[in-house]
């Protein structure tokens, strides 16, 4: 018979070892002996012995942690990383810290342990189950998948929603992005040209979720009824297209990770340009980073179907009216044109970036896209004619804002004006060298007017012409102040119609 009179209470609270469980279980079934008398003997609570001897397979006591598990090498850096965490709930989801950013900052303030380190913590205290998924496999160059996703930046300093055309290629993994300030049909014709040429070629079949500006009305099953102009793009680069089933998102897995992929991976941190432009050169160079690393790229690029020799027009044509004020509506925004186009008929061009505008086939004006609504963007090279009869009106008139131009203009203007009455008429007239002179070289010459003293078109265009043939005038302006009853000179244009006539063979 098996005596056994161990006690195992240790500091108030039971801790039992599997060897502990074995001599509990063998006084409860070999002996016999009563719960309340193994506990007598043990020292351990009647219910922890009742718990143990009614498991039908022994297995040893888990034991739960009363305080935190000390990470050594971690743990001087844990309040950084639950400073990144919770700054990231004020962030847009898409574009928080991954573990790998957040092993990076680690990294860079000092962390000398490794990178499982740091996803083994975070992955105990803040991440959750991922769903899984079957391994997919696709021949290259035969499928890409497109979408649009969101993410934000800083646009000259503003916090600034930017919306973000994805095409990845199943195949290879690679893909590419393009920013937009909306999602308009004219941006959507614009991703998929920019990517094509990119990646000198064209997918078999590309898989679209039910995009509005590819799909009119979802029908029966997989039949849709498709927006004309998307028909005309697909016929252009002559590839199929196959659409996502309505709420069933694992049809579209893959671009929906490739736009996460590229939100965290080029909006994190926030990247800060001073255009659209600027964002999308950013984006594209980053791209062109990863896909140099992706050794399946090169070979799925050479087995996408050739390009067509013409780029496909993705434009949208509206019919427009110019008004008496010389400017074209387009959606909510207004874009000046040329002043002898005032109660004409023209056509507008609008792209993802630019207006242009044509009368009778030819381009009249030509103006960057507004994003925002009820804006103007006014070109005063359209009004300048019209300011020489009106010029009286220059001060007050919005065509001319001198904030947009250099200072030294406004500056000489206000001089010119304090000298002679007919003083803006002469800085029209200035205005107008623009045209046939480059802008850097009218600058130039205006300055030197100006230190000079010499104030006038004459004086300015004299000036212009010495700049022409050395880029600084060979001889210094006479002062005009020290210059007495001089009248001006007054040039009389010849007749050109002799010369016509002379070259015609008529005449002598």
């Amino acid at each position: 018979m098996i005596m056994l009179t161990k006690h195992y209470r240790t500091g108030g609270k039971d801790m039992i070892k599997m060897a502990q469980l074995e001599d509990i279980r063998k006084m409860y079934f070999m002996e016999d002996l009563s719960i309340r008398e193994i506990s007598r003997r043990t020292g351990i609570h009647r219910d922890t012995i009742s718990k143990y001897v009614s498991m039908e397979e022994p297995k040893p006591p888990k034991y739960k942690l009363t305080k935190e598990r000390k990470h050594p090498v971690l743990g001087p850096y844990i309040p950084l990383i639950k400073q990144i965490i919770e700054e990231d709930k004020t962030r847009h989801r898409k574009q928080r810290h991954t573990g790998t950013k957040i092993f990076e900052i680690l990294k860079s303030e000092g962390f000398t342990g490794g990178y499982n380190t740091v996803m083994d913590y975070l992955r105990k205290e803040y991440r959750k189950p991922k769903e899984a998924f079957l391994p997919l496999e696709f021949e290259l160059g035969t499928y890409a998948e497109v979408d649009w996703t969101e993410a934000y930046f800083y646009l000259k300093g503003k916090e600034t929603k930017a919306h973000i055309f994805v095409m990845k290629l199943r195949g290879s993994g690679g893909f590419y992005v393009r920013a937009y300030p909306f999602e308009k049909q004219e941006a959507f014709f614009d991703g998929h040209i920019k990517c094509f040429e990119f990646m000198n070629g064209v997918p078999y079949k590309i898989a679209y979720d039910n995009l509005k500006t590819a799909v009119k009305k979802i029908l029966k099953g997989s039949k849709r009824e498709e927006q004309e102009q998307f028909i005309s793009l697909r016929t252009h680069y002559l590839y199929e297209s196959t659409f996502c089933r309505p709420a069933k998102g694992s049809d579209k897995g893959g671009v929906e990770n490739a736009g996460r992929e590229a939100v965290r991976r080029f909006f994190v941190p926030y990247p800060e340009v001073d255009s659209f432009e600027e964002l999308n050169e950013y984006l594209h160079k980053e791209c062109v980073k990863l896909l140099e690393k992706n050794p399946k790229w090169e070979a799925e690029r050479a087995a996408l179907r050739p390009l067509p020799s013409v780029r496909f027009d993705g434009a949208r044509y509206k019919e427009a009216k110019v008004n008496r004020y010389s400017m074209v509506q387009f959606e909510t925004n207004r874009y000046s044109v040329p002043t002898i186009y005032v109660g004409e008929k023209v056509t507008v061009r609008a792209t993802a970036n630019e207006v242009k505008i044509l009368y009778k086939g030819a381009i009249i004006a030509s103006h960057p896209r507004i994003y925002g609504r009820n804006q103007e963007h006014i070109t005063l090279d359209h009004y300048l004619e019209l300011l020489l009869q009106k010029s009286r009106a220059l001060g007050n008139t919005k065509v001319y804002k001198p904030q947009t131009m250099a200072p030294i203009y406004e500056q000489y203007r206000r001089n010119l004006n304090a000298r002679s009455p007919k003083g803006n008429r002469e800085f029209v007239r200035i205005l107008m060298l623009h045209r046939d002179y480059p802008p850097a070289l009218v600058t130039e010459a205006v300055e030197t007017a100006m230190a000079y003293n010499v104030y006038g078109y004459d004086g300015v265009l004299n000036i212009l012409g010495q700049l022409m043939v050395s880029n600084r005038p060979k001889i210094n302006p006479i002062r005009k102040d020290k210059l007495q009853n001089i009248p001006d000179v007054v040039v009389i244009p010849p007749d050109l119609s002799k010369y016509r006539v002379l070259m015609s063979g008529g005449g002598q």
